[in-house]
């Protein structure tokens, strides 16, 4: 069977930095952060250059504060995905080119010029986490409104040529990616992506749950199961994923763990319901049954 890995999508939450979880002398400081974090966990996924892209010298600090063998995986910059951008998070130049210099612009409101840019920039910034051999899946989360239609697929093949090189991870959140599920497979295996399982709430407008890898790298991102606040509306991105995972819900998940590592070289579990402690204590609960602390 093949080694599983746990983590969560961010060390950095606020509503993790405000739990307490985090001891006070490191509390306050980021390297001493980091550096609890990788005592309790082998790899984590970094959350914060879907809204900015990262800065070299930021990540050459990922890298010089973790052991040897620690894995992050980078979520995409929300430009890549379709999700737009808010023109603040810009580099200065970068804004300058943009049609509004201030709030949320839609992806058909950004000049390619800028995202083409932005791609360099951030494949750029991530060589430091690259050449220390510390660099996982580039995840890319596609908006709940792209459906498998032709521009859908075309844009998939453009990801994988862009991206040639990475190891590319792929999130459906629209459910009807998997009524076609068996093309859609197909295309991944065929593309070299990784196919992104979910564990979601059971809503109509969730994803279901797809133990199938299309790559040797297996990941099973844990949303929690909070259906009452999966659509919305919400103020912060993280009260989506307000969920606390019971002890029988994290046997749930290592038995879809191990189905996976049946099927791949590496699994990479990564727990996305980052509300105060709720991600850190469902890591380490998934780490203990599995034996893997």
């Amino acid at each position: 069977m093949a080694p599983i890995r746990v983590g969560t999508a961010s060390w950095t939450d606020e509503t993790l930095l405000a739990s307490g979880w985090y001891p006070k002398e490191v509390a306050k400081d980021p390297e001493g952060r980091l550096r609890y974090y990788a005592q309790h966990f082998d790899t984590v996924e970094v959350d914060s250059t879907f809204y900015a892209l990262p800065r070299p010298e930021v990540v050459a600090k990922w890298a010089e504060r973790t052991p040897e063998g620690f894995t992050f995986h980078v979520k995409a910059f929300s430009a890549f995905t379709g999700h737009g951008l808010e023109a603040e998070r810009l580099p200065r130049d970068l804004r300058a080119l943009l049609p509004r210099q201030e709030g949320h612009l839609s992806q058909k409101e950004i000049p390619e010029e800028v995202v083409e840019e932005a791609w360099g920039r951030f494949l750029l910034a991530l060589e430091p986490l690259r050449q220390a051999g510390k660099l996982g899946y580039l995840h890319f989360g596609l908006p709940p409104w792209v459906e498998p239609r032709p521009r859908s697929f075309r844009y998939l093949e453009r990801l994988a040529e862009r991206a040639q090189g990475y190891v590319v991870a792929v999130e459906f959140r629209n459910p009807k990616w998997y009524t076609a599920w068996g093309f859609v497979k197909r295309e991944l295996k065929r593309l070299g992506l990784v196919h992104v399982s979910v564990d979601a709430p059971p809503h109509p407008e969730a994803p279901p749950r797809v133990l199938e890898p299309t790559h040797p790298v297996a990941v099973l991102r844990c949303h929690g199961r909070n259906a009452e606040t999966w659509k919305g509306p919400h103020r912060k991105p993280y009260e989506r994923f307000n969920w606390r995972y019971s002890e029988e819900e994290l046997l749930d998940l290592a038995q879809a763990a191990k189905t996976l590592a049946e099927r791949a070289e590496v699994v990479y579990v990564i727990f996305n319901n980052n509300y105060g402690t709720q991600g850190v204590e469902a890591g380490l609960g998934l780490k203990r049954i599995l034996d893997l602390v």
